[in-house]
């Protein structure tokens, strides 16, 4: 049985589709040229207009994907519907998603956050990178006790992590993430998760909770 060929979207090309081809037309322009459906659908570092989230969503191509990535697309200045219209379409098969660095705000995420409870399938789920609040991100992880395939899951640290110069603040950060975890625990035992801090001022590196290899350990003790 064949597999429908990736389409990814990054600053500016595209690269895939049927014919082997390279198209730099922009990915609705593309979608509207597949004629089997997508199974894998990754733009990143774009920046898209309404009317491309608008076609992303229609897209009758988009219904059976099973990997979906965003990764550094900014979503802050756009509506949240037709990010949840597309999930909505694949919530039945879509088993990674990555919305990494996306700029996703607090409003943003509590619109996602019915129809991400009803991707039964899940496996991955990438969400660090945005800033969130604590109480929003506590929210999103009770929304996922029914997602009990998820194998790997990366998380922002909460807002409230950080000083008024934006630099992490340790004790707060480990308290709040044990809060965080407790809840979870409440409703399913996660198999491996991991909390990312913004980049580090010493070094430009992340710190990542419950990583012992962390890229980022200026803070923590010898």
């Amino acid at each position: 049985m064949s597999h429908p060929d990736p389409l990814c979207y990054s600053c500016g090309f595209l690269l895939g589709s049927q014919e082997g081809r390279f198209i730099d037309d922009g990915p609705t322009r593309s979608l509207k040229l597949l004629k089997t459906p997508l199974e894998t659908l990754s733009i990143t570092n774009c920046l898209l207009s309404d009317p491309d989230w608008n076609d992303l969503s229609g897209s009758p191509n988009l219904d059976q994907l099973i990997h979906l990535t965003l990764w550094g697309s900014k979503l802050t200045s756009f509506s949240p519907e037709p990010l949840v219209i597309l999930l909505e379409n694949a919530a039945a098969t879509l088993e990674t998603l990555n919305l990494q660095d996306c700029g996703i705000t607090n409003s943003q995420l509590q619109a996602i956050l019915p129809v991400l409870s009803c991707c039964s399938q899940l496996r991955v789920l990438s969400f660090n990178g945005n800033d969130i609040s604590m109480s929003f991100l506590s929210n999103l992880l009770l929304h996922t006790s029914r997602l009990t395939r998820l194998s790997l899951e990366k998380y922002p640290a909460p807002l409230e992590s950080y000083d008024a110069q934006g630099a992490i603040h340790p004790g707060r950060l480990f308290q709040l993430i044990d809060e965080l975890m407790e809840k979870l625990r409440d409703v399913r035992e996660p198999k491996s998760i991991l909390f990312y801090t913004k980049p580090c001022h010493r070094c430009g590196n992340w710190f990542i909770y419950n990583l012992p290899s962390s890229p980022c350990r200026c803070w923590l003790p010898a």
